[in-house]
């Protein structure tokens, strides 16, 4: 059965079957997390996954908006109530959007009592927290109130095996804190932009990496990243693929020497095949 991405690029990170997560993405604003977030929610919304969005910088209207314009429509799934808005932005202009708006979000009670809400009805769903930044410059409370409302977060998110990204900008935070959010989270992954340079000038290039994840292996180097108009796409820094079936090998590949020649393959089935077929045609078959 073909796997398919829990968040963008999983398929190519996490080896197996990836186990429900609550994650803590870490970038710099402007390279991407904001649409990793939305696509991770839309990727689950596609497979029977409801999805709730919690934003700190965006209206509903604009969430939508900008999700339409990756292909992410989420029309039908707003309409059957399965993609809900936990909206902590429109306070600023004195309204609420609907019944998961919240009127004081420096009230990090009130916040989770909209969560809660917003998860009523719902089994097996994605949340997004866009951002831990933006929830801390408006918070009333310290920090190690702000620490236990994401440990409440995260536990109530394991309790229902759900999966969940929390964004944050570490710029904005003491290493302190950027540390210890690492601690409450299963998993941390990472994003950062590169300039290289070429014959058109410098370039800025984006890179991901998953730096941590419990229960499962993964890969943790860095890969580069596009953003498209289907959303992020992950680049392999040099490609491998099986000879017989041309597949991408993203983990360990099976190699057999032939003929004096090693080959790569994606599985032993694909090498028993190729050696039928080498044996079939003789040394034409390449």
């Amino acid at each position: 059965m073909t796997k398919t991405d829990v968040f963008p690029g999983s398929t190519r990170l996490v080896e197996g079957h990836m186990p429900p997560s609550s994650l803590l993405l870490i970038g710099p604003s402007g390279i991407g997390k904001t649409i990793f977030g939305k696509q991770f929610l839309y990727n689950g919304l596609v497979h029977g996954e409801p999805g709730i969005y919690l934003s700190t910088d965006e209206s509903p209207e604009r969430i939508e908006e900008t999700m339409k314009s990756f292909g992410f429509n989420i029309d039908i799934y707003k309409k059957n109530g399965i993609f809900r808005v936990v909206d902590c932005y429109s306070w600023r202009m004195g309204n609420k959007s609907d019944k998961h708006s919240i009127s004081n979000p420096a009230d990090l009670a009130a916040v989770s009592a909209a969560i809660d809400n917003a998860r009523q009805g719902l089994n097996n769903t994605r949340f997004v927290l866009d951002s831990i930044t933006g929830l801390m410059t408006i918070s009333s409370h310290n920090l190690t109130y702000f620490s236990k409302f994401l440990q409440i977060i995260v536990a109530k998110t394991r309790t229902t095996s759900s999966n969940a990204i929390f964004l944050v900008s570490p710029q904005a935070h003491d290493q302190v804190f950027m540390s210890y959010l690492r601690e409450i989270f299963d998993g941390t992954l990472e994003m950062k932009m590169e300039t290289e340079k070429s014959e058109a000038g410098e370039e800025f290039k984006r890179l991901l990496r998953l730096f941590s994840l419990k229960g499962a292996s993964h890969k943790t180097h860095w890969m580069p990243f596009e953003i498209t108009n289907d959303g992020i796409v992950l680049k392999s820094q040099k490609e491998l693929r099986c000879v017989m079936c041309s597949r991408l090998i993203d983990w360990q590949p099976h190699t057999e020497v032939i003929e004096g020649k090693e080959y790569s393959f994606d599985s032993a089935e694909c090498a028993t095949t190729y050696k039928r077929l080498k044996s079939l045609y003789g040394p034409s078959f390449e």
